[in-house]
């Protein structure tokens, strides 16, 4: 019998062990777990507070905006937020950049809030703009395609309009090219060009020539209405194939400001003589009357020396002396008062109209002065002109 009891008493010993290991047991774990939540506790929540490993910093932005672009420069804006450094390189496009050599060659901004201007740079040519932010922690942004962007040519070029002013039915200004091989104008109505822009290959392509380039031209071209807005536009183009354009605006004076015309001189003969040069025929006329002698001469291409051929004949203020080209009026003419022998001078450009009816011609004369626009010189011929010089 005290066997038995002391068996039971072993096995009473080892449940009772068995019952407290279990129990130790499952008190370890509780205590691991409380652990692990106390830890957790110490990271920082939403980037606020320090763990074991430093604050948890945002990532910086950055945008980068070219503003503008000039021949050896370009401005630009580099937005930038939770950044403590901000730099930027540019290079020529082709040759890449990597985030080590921005930060290593480029340039720390100072104030990356205000506008940035990187000059030195070659004109015609492109280039990319690279940038990197780093946060607190050093930890960059970076795009590694940058921006592209083109310097502008030299603009080696330049036209000026001076000396404004108008009539009812003319504009008037001077043009000075500098640096040009070609340059032209136009004169627009205002309304016809709001709201679009207007190309200084445009004007160059579709202007009214200048003739000399190397000193200014005074200019005075016919509008079709008057009190009306215009738009004188001007361009150049040098030898290097940059361009430049120019605007102003004038207002044409109303129709009660038109200029009083001096009297009309009515023509009771005329003679012309015809010599034919290169394709292009030019015609001395000869006009007189009791009072005055008349002489201008015209050109005509594909014209006949010995038939007066029809047509508008301008006189342009910029044109050249010497022999006219065809549909022009040369700059050498004559005026003459037959009483005081006084010689006209005062012609600075304007337009000769011949018109036939049957055989009978009608030459119109209309000039424009040079020092006072609101007088002009007018004569008018009606009748069959004779071929050959005038008698003395």
């Amino acid at each position: 019998m005290k066997k038995i009891h002391l068996k039971l008493g072993v096995l009473a010993l080892v449940v009772s062990g068995l019952l407290t290991t279990v129990a130790c047991s499952s008190d370890d774990n509780s205590y691991l777990k409380d652990k692990d939540k106390d830890k957790e506790k110490t990271e920082p929540e939403d980037g606020d507070g320090e763990g074991e490993e430093g604050p948890n910093v945002p990532a910086a932005s950055l945008k980068v905006e070219i503003v503008s672009v000039y021949e050896e420069s370009v401005a630009f804006k580099l937005g930038a937020s939770n950044a403590e450094k901000v730099y930027y390189l540019i290079q020529e496009k082709g040759v890449s950049a990597t985030l080590a050599l921005v930060q290593e060659k480029g340039v720390l901004v100072d104030n990356p809030a205000i506008e940035q201007t990187a000059e030195g740079l070659i004109s015609d040519k492109e280039y990319v703009l690279y940038a990197v932010a780093l946060n607190a922690q050093g930890i960059a942004t970076f795009d590694a395609n940058g921006i592209d962007f083109k310097t502008q040519k030299k603009i080696d070029v330049s036209i000026t309009l001076t000396n404004l002013d108008a009539t009812h039915e003319r504009v008037m200004f001077t043009l000075t090219p500098v640096g040009a091989v070609r340059a032209r104008y136009m004169v627009v109505e205002k309304s016809a060009v709001e709201g679009r822009e207007v190309t200084a290959e445009e004007v160059l392509e579709e202007g009214s020539n200048i003739m000399n380039l190397n000193q200014p031209s005074n200019l005075k071209p016919k509008v079709a209405h008057a009190n009306t807005d215009y738009v004188i536009f001007a361009a150049g183009l040098s030898a290097t194939g940059a361009t430049v354009i120019v605007s102003e605006e004038v207002r044409t004076k109303d129709e009660s400001e038109a200029p009083v015309d001096q009297e009309l001189l009515i023509m009771t003969q005329m003679n012309f003589v015809g010599d034919e040069v290169g394709h292009t025929v030019a015609y001395d006329l000869y006009l007189s009357n009791e009072l005055w002698e008349v002489q201008f001469t015209v050109a005509a291409a594909q014209a006949d020396e010995d038939i007066l051929k029809e047509g508008r004949y301008v006189l342009n203020a910029s044109q050249r002396p010497g022999r006219p080209g065809a549909d022009e009026v040369s700059k050498s003419f004559k005026i003459k008062n037959k009483q005081t022998g006084a010689l006209d001078t005062d012609i600075d450009y304007g337009e000769i109209n011949i018109t036939k009816t049957g055989t009978t011609y009608r030459v119109v004369i209309d000039m424009v002065r040079r020092t006072d626009v609101t007088r002009r010189f007018k004569a008018d011929f009606t009748g069959v002109p004779v071929n050959g010089y005038p008698r003395p």
